[in-house]
């Protein structure tokens, strides 16, 4: 024992066991993009009609096919969520990373998916990076609509639902989209019920929520929930203090998870891939999302 202890303070010994633990933590980082879990939330609604009281929205977000996330992963990421059976599955966009011809996988890859209600996809700041068009025309041969700068009215039991798509873009990034954000949300709005419906937008960037716009048009037709992603959490999530780096303009406040911003439920997915593979307390997600009266 006193050998032992004599070993433990020892200068040497010490920078041996801090640079094992050191090494032990990267080499878990690297492990961790690999271990998808399934997080679920109940999303309480004031208001909420009945027949959508317990409706499964099931999100998959920033999956970023491409040399970072094999194909197989993606398959898993699918393959979690299609065992929860949710009603209707929304992607937020990023769906590859430098090429956008992975996106001709999503034809096979998405196929265990059969929501009664749909598949519903918008864009991310990836689509915009490499060809949204190319990528968009693969995910609607699967089977996805997606809606860029558009909405689609769904039935469902007694209610309807306002499904809500835009274009990735926000003030603060304009090299992703050439187009203003005030016209996007206008005009994914244009010709929606003012009243009646169960609004729910997909935005890539929760960021988009603080922007002025959202606030003018949610006022006249209020979206009562927003899915999103792009912060993939941060990727890296320290003990006690939390990512040091969220890519968004509100840090912490979009780091993961249910958040009331502007007035309006928010969630952030922190993502099923990654776009560098290391994650350290933060592992890629499946999300699965209950709407409930509150």
């Amino acid at each position: 024992m006193p050998a032992l202890l004599s070993l433990a303070d020892s200068p040497a010994s010490w920078c041996v066991i801090v640079t094992a633990l050191l090494a032990a933590i990267v080499a878990y980082a690297f492990i961790e993009p690999g271990r998808l879990v399934v997080r679920r939330v109940d999303a309480l609604i004031p208001g909420l009609p009945p027949s959508l009281d317990g409706i499964k929205i099931g999100q998959l977000s920033d999956l970023h096919r491409g040399p970072m996330m094999p194909r197989s992963r993606v398959e898993r990421a699918v393959a979690l969520l299609a065992a929860e059976s949710p009603d209707i599955v929304a992607l937020t966009g990023d769906f590859v990373s430098y090429w956008p011809g992975y996106a001709a996988e999503y034809t096979e890859t998405l196929a265990p998916l059969c929501p009664r209600l749909g598949i519903f996809a918008c864009t991310g700041n990836h689509e915009h990076w490499t060809d949204p068009d190319v990528v968009t025309t693969a995910l609607r041969e699967a089977g996805v609509m997606v809606l860029r700068n558009q909405h689609q009215l769904v039935a469902a039991g007694g209610a309807t639902l306002c499904i809500v798509g835009i274009d990735d873009v926000v003030a603060s990034n304009p090299p992703f989209h050439h187009i203003d954000p005030a016209d996007d949300l206008s005009t994914a709005l244009a010709g929606s019920p003012p009243s009646g419906v169960f609004r729910l937008l997909l935005a890539h960037n929760p960021d988009f929520v603080m922007e002025s716009v959202f606030t003018r048009e949610t006022a006249r037709r209020p979206i009562h929930l927003v899915l999103s992603g792009h912060t993939h959490g941060g990727q890296v999530r320290l003990p006690l203090l939390g990512a040091p780096h969220i890519p968004s303009q509100h840090r912490q406040l979009f780091g993961g998870g249910l958040v009331r911003a502007a007035g309006t439920l928010v969630y952030v997915s922190r993502g099923a891939g990654s776009s560098w593979p290391m994650r350290f307390n933060c592992p890629p997600e499946v999300n699965i999302i209950t709407l409930r009266a509150a």
